[in-house]
C-alpha cells in the first residue's frame, strides 16, 4: 500500500463501500455470528459481576463483539451489506429503548442491563443475517 500513492488509499476506501462488479455476494454466515454471540455473553456476564468502574465498564460493551465480526463481513461483501448493517443497528437501539421504558428498573443495575443487551445483540445479529440473506435486487 506505501508504493499505491494516493490512488491506492482511494481504491481501497472506493472498495470499502463499493464493491467491484462480479465479486461474488454471499450472505452472512450464522456459525461465526453465533460464536460470536456465545463471546459477548460471557463478556456482558464478566463485566456484570466484576467490573472495576461501573461508569467505563458497562455490559453495554457487548454490543462491540458482536459489531466487529458484522463489520468485517461488511467489508467482505456479503449480500445487502450495508442495509443490513443499518437495519440491525436500528433494531438495537430501538429494542434497549423499548426494553428500557417498559422496565426502567432494569437499567439501573449491571445485571439489568445485562438482561437488556443479552437478547438485544441475538435480534441485532439475527437481522443482519436475515437480511443478507434476502434476494439481491435485480439491474434492468
Amino acid at each position: 500500500m506505501a508504493d499505491e500513492g494516493k490512488h491506492g488509499v482511494v481504491g481501497h476506501v472506493r472498495r470499502f463501500f463499493w464493491l467491484p462488479r462480479g465479486t461474488p455476494r454471499d450472505p452472512a454466515p450464522a456459525p461465526p455470528l453465533l460464536r460470536a454471540w456465545l463471546r459477548c455473553l460471557v463478556v456482558g456476564a464478566f463485566l456484570a459481576q466484576f467490573t472495576w468502574d461501573e461508569e467505563a465498564a458497562r455490559p453495554v460493551l457487548m454490543t462491540v463483539f458482536v459489531g466487529m465480526p458484522m463489520l468485517d463481513l461488511v467489508i467482505k461483501g456479503v449480500r445487502n451489506r450495508w442495509p443490513a448493517f443499518v437495519a440491525a443497528w436500528l433494531v438495537l437501539g430501538g429494542f434497549a429503548l423499548l426494553a428500557s421504558a417498559a422496565v426502567p428498573a432494569l437499567t439501573e443495575s449491571l445485571w439489568g442491563e445485562f438482561a437488556v443487551f443479552a437478547p438485544a445483540t441475538a435480534l441485532v445479529l439475527a437481522t443482519f443475517v436475515g437480511v443478507t440473506r434476502l434476494p439481491w435486487p435485480r439491474r434492468s
